[in-house]
């Protein structure tokens, strides 16, 4: 099916979704959020992720941390997993330039499935796993007004892959702002990136902006990977476009479209262990509307997404290529209606089909079809306290269409006949107790429904391996329980914010993919690797966060991140089970973020550090299928940045990352090396 014709269908099935009635007065005109007027207005950035109304941070009922783009540009980062591994709870494994896992809150893992990551709300994760990866996101660093980073799980708001957290990519609005930048950067280990990003008006109602960009470098040096490992990996590259369009009918009708591409080469680490370089090919295309109307304001958006991978491994000494196809089309409807003065719904409606089709591992092509309905109440019950419920029911249908293998005891009619229905939910209360004062409390139960290569993956490596490797349709979800509690203290005497936060959680039937658990054996007593749910885990958490600035020009942060998580699993006592670490020890417990700045005029100065306690990890032996634990030791990375902008149109700016040691093991796979970039930026107006 082409694009075009999916696309269609998918909006068809939207417009049958979206027709629900929630009567109540106007709302407010249905226009795009002017984020640069509200920010004035309330003296900081602001988010409407959560009840669809603009709030502040410290007001919305869930743990969120803004990153501006001046905190972007200041941090002299070059990926956006650069930028996060300044985040307080936010774990960042890099393996390369272009490679790294994200996660929330522990449990960070190879092509990690419990990330949720959103650009302007479309969601940019890969089917296959659920992982992301991140230099296939088809926008540049200077088009991001600002990064949410929403931390624990937020299914009921966002979807089955919000478990850990949600990252939330809000970029410039074209109706709205004026930008128009260029940026050549350069540096060690043979860097070199540009990107231009240009915005523009068509009369008074409708806007465009436009970027492009891309980067190559010499990856990092090999280190102590295995010898097939190294013959695996091959320098990255990346080349983005994309194109947002906007336009206002009328005060009450308004319409988006955004198209883009991309083509990006990495070498990353795949689970199972072994790393292999992978190239994807993607494009995107999604419409929208919203219109505002006596039953509340109504948006509609539908999406379709594809991605071409091409894998490069070695296995027993032997290159091996392993392709796929992965689709995604998406119809969503929400309406959303004030009620008299304090009460305020949001009613949801989703569609979504995601499909995988490969002859190497999956012999055929698997898909899910999920429905979704969701309902969020945000009730203002006094001026200084409010409570925000939400619910999600996800239905969700499993297909298969191709050849099982024979030794997985497997047929078509075992796929095509599981079904499931699972609910999650988020609640949060605020509690404004002075103007310096808020209290958070939150509970969720949040939903990670299996991944298509969880439920499908069906390889014996191309006859390569003695044994098979197997998904299978009779996963469970995997549940999380949570619970948080926050306080945030405003320190206007030392011009400084305190954020605190406590949260425990416990997650239920977790899912280890074929790649990652021990071997069994089929009821006929067939040796297989298989996906299987091998048990649940619990953590428990603190974190504690300084942040502010002064009216001279200085500013800082510093903060403390301490998770313990306790594992009862069939891992727990084996911590290479085929090529997986115990989620205890695969994450470092206790980490310490620090930063210093100051701004005089065009001047800015900038220094970082994080240092984090030591974890395991896993290493691929030299026969490129058997696996060998690695402690990652304790350590510190220092970053810095200098920029000046020598006019109003011209900025330079000089950044050092990890100067402080030439290599660093930050995981089991290559050294991560110093880096020196030097960026020349042109605004025009």
């Amino acid at each position: 099916m082409t694009m075009l014709a999916a696309l269609r269908r998918a909006i068809v099935r939207g417009f049958l979704l979206g027709a629900c009635v929630t009567l109540g007065p106007r709302v407010g005109a249905a226009q795009s959020m002017d984020y640069g007027t509200l920010e004035q207005l309330f003296g900081e950035p602001v988010t409407m992720s959560v009840t669809g109304s603009p709030q502040r941070a410290a007001d919305a009922p869930a743990n969120i941390e803004i990153i501006t783009q001046d905190d972007i540009r200041r941090s002299g980062a070059t990926t956006i997993p650069d930028v996060l591994q300044y985040v307080t709870g936010v774990d960042v494994r890099r393996q390369g330039i272009a490679s790294a896992e994200v996660g929330i809150r522990g449990y960070n893992q190879t092509s990690n499935p419990a990330l949720m990551v959103l650009v302007d709300g479309r969601q940019v994760y890969m089917v296959d796993y659920g992982r992301v990866v991140w230099p296939t996101i088809p926008i540049q660093l200077d088009e991001i007004r600002q990064i949410e980073v929403i931390k624990g799980p937020n299914s009921a708001l966002y979807g089955f892959n919000a478990v850990s957290g949600v990252i939330n990519i809000v970029t410039y609005d074209p109706l709205k702002d004026h930008i128009n930048t260029a940026t050549l950067r350069g540096g060690t280990q043979d860097y070199r990136s540009g990107s231009v990003v240009g915005t523009g008006k068509l009369g008074d109602n409708t806007g465009l902006r436009i970027s492009f960009g891309g980067f190559g470098a010499r990856d990092f040096p090999q280190g102590p990977l295995s010898s097939f490992d190294q013959a695996s990996r091959i320098s990255p590259f990346n080349y983005a476009f994309h194109l947002d369009g906007r336009t206002q009918f009328s005060q009450d009708i308004g319409a988006f479209v955004d198209v883009s591409l991309a083509d990006t080469r990495t070498a990353e680490q795949s689970p199972g262990g072994p790393f292999d370089t992978g190239t994807l090919r993607s494009a995107s295309f999604r419409a929208g509307m919203s219109a505002e109307t006596a039953s509340g304001l109504w948006s509609l958006s539908a999406y379709h997404s594809e991605t071409l991978v091409s894998l490069t491994s070695v296995v027993y000494g032997l290159p091996l290529s392993f392709g796929e196809t992965q689709t995604t089309d998406v119809v969503q409807a929400s309406d959303l209606v004030k009620l008299g003065t304090d009460h305020a719904l949001r009613i949801g409606m989703e569609y979504r089909h995601n499909a995988d089709r490969s002859q190497d591992f999956l012999l055929g092509t698997i898909a899910n079809t999920i429905y979704a309905a969701s309902l969020m109440w945000d009730w203002q019950i006094t001026p200084s306290v409010s409570l925000t419920n939400a619910a999600r029911v996800d239905y969700l249908q499993l297909h298969y269409d191709g050849q099982l293998l024979a030794a997985s005891e497997l047929t078509t009619a075992d796929y095509n006949r599981t079904s499931l229905v699972e609910t999650s939910f988020n609640s949060g209360l605020v509690w404004r107790v002075t103007a310096d004062d808020t209290l958070r409390l939150m509970a969720a139960r949040g939903v990670r429904l299996p991944s298509l290569l969880e439920y499908g993956f069906q390889s014996d490596l191309q006859g390569l391996s003695p044994v098979v490797f197997s998904g299978r349709p009779d996963l469970h979800p995997s549940i999380i329980w949570s619970t948080e509690l926050d306080y945030d203290r405003a320190l206007p005497f030392i011009h400084s914010n305190l954020r605190t936060a406590l949260f425990a959680q416990r997650i239920d039937d977790l899912i280890g993919n074929p790649l990652d658990t021990p071997i069994t054996a089929t009821p006929n007593g067939m040796p297989i690797y298989q996906s299987q749910n091998i048990g649940y885990s619990t953590a428990a958490g603190i974190e504690l966060e300084l942040k502010g600035h002064s009216p001279s020009g200085f500013r800082w942060s510093l903060s403390n991140a301490l998770a313990t998580t306790t594992d009862h699993t069939i891992l727990a006592q084996n911590m290479t089970s085929n090529g997986i670490t115990a989620y205890a020890h695969a994450v470092p417990r206790d980490v310490a973020i620090a930063g210093i700045g100051y701004t005089r005029q065009g001047l800015e100065l900038d220094l970082f550090a994080r240092w984090q306690s030591s974890f395991l990890d896993i290493r691929t032996m030299d026969d490129g299928f058997s696996y060998t634990p690695v402690e990652v030791n304790n350590y510190i990375t220092l970053n810095a940045r200098a920029g000046y902008r020598l006019t109003d149109n011209l900025s330079v700016s000089l950044a050092a990352q990890q100067f402080n040691r030439s290599e660093l093991i930050e995981t089991a796979g290559p050294p991560i090396e110093r880096r020196i970039i030097v960026s020349v930026t042109v605004h025009l107006n």
